[in-house]
């Protein structure tokens, strides 16, 4: 082997001093990119003799360094301002020195116009750096992880946080809101609209008006009134008003209140609106039944007038016909009531009045006679038949023996005695109650 140890020497029958190796040595020496051109030794080659300049982002500095240092050396520090064009949408970057690597973050104002008009008041968000992770389902610990990549994005704007005046549903209130949760809300006060009756407010909680004239009116949306007309009632009605809360005064009353009429026999039925609203003469009027009165006045006749309130006639008004007889009451004759009570009217007897009471009074007198005689026959019949149911039934005769005894006078004559006493006071006591007239 020659010196090198890596070919041999090609002499034939050598004894061991053999010569140099003249080739070329060929190793790739340790800048890697270049072949060792010295002849074939032994040991390590030499370091590699040529050198390469290392530029800054820019090319403008530069510096030299031997061959294969120059990825462990650092960019030269360039004093020039970075000339790399802007990743994000602005137009240039904020100024700063040359560098290596990537630019840093834009740290400008994105400024970009949003939806609602205003611009974007963050940090440039453009061209940011996100992380990216595969989503892949591991079976298990033994597989590798997902890969994490980094990729520039741009990011959409945030937000707006612009506070601008929002009012609420029901004109209520005026609040700051920021822009992108600007809104219609409501304030959770109650509407407090006038409704349609003009008496109560919307008492819903804050909402939107859907048909409203004005600020303070109801909507269409609003809440119904449902409440009962609570207005005072005229005086002298006490009935509710049948109509819902409304405006304005209430109709007239058309209850039917029940009254009794003057003169107590009849129930008529008036509206309220009508009584309460008369006077003392129409009321007496609404309380009239329009029949004749049904009380007799102190004549005896019916009061003519139409049912009324307060006393009757007087009778001296009265011009009801009433019949005057004479003294004797054979004559009789139609005159005015009122000429009968006052005496005006009078009615003498005549001639055949006076012929008439002669002969009543005799054919009574005849009368009483013929009933005196009756009455004589009747209580003669009544002794006799008493004396025979003293008598009792009729029986022979008895002998007598010894003296017979002598008979009194009141013995033998008692029996016709007290019988004729009866009849006598019977007889008088007559005449004394019902003499001649």
């Amino acid at each position: 082997m020659r010196d090198c140890h890596k070919h041999q020497c090609k002499r034939k029958c050598c004894e061991g001093n053999c010569s140099s190796c003249e080739q070329l040595c060929g190793k790739t020496l340790t800048c890697r990119n270049h072949k060792c051109s010295s002849r074939c030794h032994p040991g390590l080659c030499y370091p590699c003799p040529l050198t390469v300049d290392v530029h800054c982002t820019c090319g403008a500095t530069k510096v030299t360094v031997p061959c294969g240092r120059q990825t462990a050396t650092k960019p030269p520090r360039c004093l020039l301002p970075c000339r790399c064009p802007p990743d994000c949408h602005h137009p240039s970057r904020e100024r700063h020195r040359c560098h290596a690597g990537r630019c840093p973050a834009c740290k400008q104002i994105c400024d970009k116009e949003l939806k609602c008009r205003h611009r974007c008041p963050r940090f440039c968000h453009s061209a940011v750096l996100v992380k990216k992770q595969e989503k892949v389902e591991r079976v298990g610990p033994w597989e590798p992880a997902p890969q994490v990549t980094v990729k520039l994005e741009c990011l959409p704007c945030p937000p707006c946080r612009v506070p601008v005046p929002v009012t609420c549903l029901g004109q209520h209130e005026t609040s700051l809101f920021a822009c992108a949760d600007a809104r219609p809300h409501a304030c959770e006060r109650p509407c407090e609209r006038r409704l349609a009756c003009g008496n109560h407010r919307c008492r819903r909680t804050c909402h939107a008006m859907l048909a409203a004239p004005d600020a303070t009116t109801a909507g269409e949306n609003c809440q119904v009134c449902e409440a009962g007309c609570d207005r005072p009632r005229p005086e002298g009605c006490s009935h509710t008003c049948l109509l819902p809360c409304h405006q304005g005064s209430c109709p007239p009353c058309k209850q039917m209140l029940r009254v009794w009429c003057h003169c107590q026999m009849v129930h008529l039925y008036v509206e309220c609106h009508s009584w309460a609203q008369a006077g003392g003469d129409e009321k007496r009027r609404l309380q009239s039944c329009k029949n004749q009165c049904p009380k007799m006045l102190s004549c005896g006749h019916r009061c003519t007038l139409q049912c009324h309130a307060g006393p009757c006639l007087d009778k001296l008004l009265c011009f009801e016909k009433a019949k005057l007889r004479c003294s004797c009451k054979r004559k009789k004759k139609d005159f005015p009531c009122s000429e009968v009570q006052t005496g005006v009217a009078k009615l003498e007897c005549d001639e055949a009045c006076a012929e008439r009471i002669e002969r009543q009074k005799q054919e009574k007198e005849k009368a009483y006679q013929l009933q005196a005689v009756k009455k004589e026959e009747e209580a003669k019949a009544a002794l006799e038949e008493y004396e025979r149911l003293m008598q009792g039934p009729k029986r022979k005769p008895r002998k007598r023996r010894g003296v017979e005894e002598e008979i009194s006078f009141w013995n033998r004559y008692r029996v016709y005695i007290i019988v004729g006493g009866v009849l006598a006071a019977g007889t008088g006591y007559f005449f004394l109650t019902h003499g001649l007239s």
